[in-house]
């Protein structure tokens, strides 16, 4: 994905076609202020993606591995314990 960088001058009187790059061509456009990024515009299915890789890998390592089945197999007196 190509990202672009513009300045909030150039977004103010370029708006629509700024969200036409954004929207067809599937630009991530990065917008600055005094040099420094302020907001970044994304297609809105990349950017669920996005919000759905941050909460896994917040969450990554919270719950617990599933048991190994295959030991369970073999010791079947273990599943009249669950």
């Amino acid at each position: 994905m190509d990202t672009s960088i513009v300045t909030a001058t150039d977004f103010r009187t370029n708006a629509a076609d700024i969200l036409n790059r954004v929207m067809y061509e599937k630009r991530v456009i990065r917008i600055e202020r005094h040099g420094k990024a302020v907001a970044k515009i994304m297609p809105i299915d990349d950017a669920v993606t996005i919000s759905m890789r941050d909460k896994l890998m917040k969450s990554y390592g919270a719950i617990p591995d599933f048991p190994d089945v295959k030991k369970f197999r073999r010791n079947k007196r273990h599943w009249r314990t669950l």
